[in-house]
């Protein structure tokens, strides 16, 4: 019996080192291959990505999915011999967080069994093809990367990623100075140029594919105490920020907004900590301008961008920030300086004070945001006040946003026509195109106002989710959303490497807002998900043997994560 226990372990331990092994695989090339892989420049680009995307889950996620199952499987059962408290029930205990990704899944497996698109259903609108497929595949990396990515290897990862989409970066700002060292643009005329971006595609899917991945960079130049570091992850921090206020899509400033006041609410528990947010607004504001002072240094090589993006590179809004951010930068220093530790202890308070400020003006601002584009659409405002605009900002009619006026109108249109079950589980997963177009009224309306383009989802993937998976399928990726913020929130006080997690959710809500899922941006979002429930994992299991050590009478051994 003894040595079938010990076989039982060595198979176990083999079986989760190769488990390890395809992990690490599919992030990396995921991080570092996938953002630069072009096969014949823009044509046919998204096809390719997700070819590549598929390719290797197919090759890495799924038969490590199904080892992993053994190996939990396995490990379930040499505890009922252990007894006690193990390592294999610490590691799979689910949290919140894993349960929302459960959740998302199963919804959009019911979805997909109720709907009458199974094809469609299955590969999803061909470009981005988030269907079941992919659906299936990113919550596999999910709980792939949170139960057997080796801690030993994010060094590895971290510089994967810098390095993959750092290249993306600088490729996007040179095509925004009318440098073109690959020939991308061969052949293209001015409007393609401006609606096509790096290595990516198209504009918007580089925006989506910025704002998710930025948040890695921003984190470990906030986090890391190692000087080499930081200023390696600063450059990349503001190659992101200069390829963020050239890509010309306003939807990309929310995002940053959006993790900026994420970053800002996580930094209110210390002064270090809102030092370290000052330094990432002083870089951003700082980038921003750098861009400005090129764009007036080279104005014919410097492609004219919408008029959000040159506010912030060539107007005040940047110099706002960025002296902003420095005198506040200065004033805390010197507040720690002449208060010492009393000044510490008055954090505390000083920090909740600021924490709950800041909630209470955010929450204003999208009420006086909201209402002031309701009221000036309306006509009251013009009514009361005798105000009125025609700003593409304050004006919601069909063309707001870039046609999403419309778009979401008919969104919500064809949600409330649908039948009582269907909005509860949708028309079946990536499918708003496959169904509104069945439909003959939602398909002469759409192609009255679309032909001979093709609408193919509610550009905001809240609405789309909505068709697609119906108020289950969203009241899970939101509970998904909400949770990973959460957690990652609350372990971010003691341990600030897990606040990629919480910013890459606030970034990646705040832009799909405006946006949709596709394969350039959400895998990502479940990759950075899994990373910092693997870190937040990792700390509790660190925690758990420093209190059985300490039980036991043994000295303390902590191990540092890797940096």
């Amino acid at each position: 019996m003894e040595g079938t226990e010990r076989g039982l372990e060595w198979f176990l331990g083999n079986v989760k080192d190769f488990v390890e092994f395809l992990t690490v695989c599919w992030v990396f090339l995921m991080l570092t291959v996938f953002p630069v892989y072009v096969i014949d420049r823009y044509q046919d680009i998204g096809a390719y990505k997700f070819s590549f995307f598929s390719g290797i889950s197919a090759l890495f996620l799924a038969p490590g999915a199904a080892l992993g199952l053994v190996y939990a499987a396995g490990r379930l059962f040499m505890r009922r011999r252990e007894g006690g408290e193990t390592e294999t029930l610490r590691t799979w205990r689910p949290s919140w967080l894993d349960l929302g990704a459960l959740a998302y899944l199963l919804l959009n497996l019911v979805s997909f069994l109720g709907s009458g698109f199974k094809t469609d259903a299955w590969e999803g609108v061909g470009g981005w093809n988030m269907g079941l497929r992919t659906q299936l595949f990113m919550v596999m990396a999910y709980f792939l990367i949170s139960r057997f990515l080796p801690v030993s290897r994010l060094g590895l990862i971290g510089a994967g990623a810098m390095l993959g989409s750092g290249i993306a970066f600088v490729i996007g700002i040179l095509h925004r100075f009318s440098m073109d060292p690959f020939g991308f643009y061969q052949g293209l005329d001015s409007d393609t140029t401006l609606r096509f971006l790096s290595t990516i595609g198209q504009a918007t899917w580089y925006s989506s594919f910025v704002c998710t991945v930025l948040p890695i960079g921003i984190c470990l130049f906030y986090a890391s105490e190692k000087r080499k570091l930081r200023i390696i992850s600063g450059i990349y921090c503001a190659l992101g920020f200069m390829t963020l206020v050239t890509q010309n899509s306003d939807s990309a400033f929310a995002a940053l907004a959006a993790l900026l006041f994420g970053l800002f609410l996580a930094s209110c528990v210390s002064p270090k900590r809102m030092e370290r947010f000052l330094e990432v607004l002083i870089l951003c504001a700082a980038s921003f301008k750098a861009v400005g002072f090129l764009q007036r240094g080279f104005p014919e090589q410097a492609v004219r961008l919408g008029s959000l993006s040159e506010a912030f590179s060539k107007g005040m809004i940047s110099w706002v920030l960025l002296l902003l951010g420095a005198a506040c930068y200065i004033l805390l220093i010197h507040m720690e300086e002449k208060g010492g530790s009393a000044f510490i202890k008055r954090w505390e308070r000083m920090g909740r004070q600021l924490f709950w400020g800041a909630v209470v003006l955010a929450v204003l601002l999208c009420v006086v945001v909201v209402g002031g584009i309701a009221l000036n659409t309306t006509g009251l405002l013009e009514r009361w006040l005798g105000i009125s605009s025609g700003s593409q900002y304050l004006l919601f009619n069909d063309k707001w946003g870039s046609d999403r006026g419309f778009n979401w109108k008919t969104a919500v249109r064809i949600f409330s026509g649908l039948p009582f079950l269907n909005k509860i589980i949708g028309v079946g997963p990536d499918c708003f195109m496959a169904y509104s177009y069945s439909v003959p009224e939602y398909a002469q309306l759409l192609n009255d106002y679309w032909k001979p383009d093709v609408l193919t989802n509610a550009h905001n993937e809240f609405l789309n989710l909505l068709i697609c998976v119906g108020a289950g399928g969203l009241l899970s990726f939101l509970f998904l959303l909400g949770a990973g913020a959460g957690r990652f929130y609350r372990a971010g006080k003691e341990h600030p490497e897990v606040l990629m997690g919480l910013l890459t959710v606030c970034s990646y809500a705040a832009h799909n807002f405006f946006c949709y899922q596709q394969v350039c941006c959400t895998p990502f979002l479940f990759l950075i998900l899994g990373l910092s429930e693997r870190l937040v994992r990792n700390i509790g299991e660190k925690e758990a043997d420093e209190k059985m050590l300490q039980r036991k009478g043994r000295p303390e051994s902590r191990q540092e994560i890797p940096e």
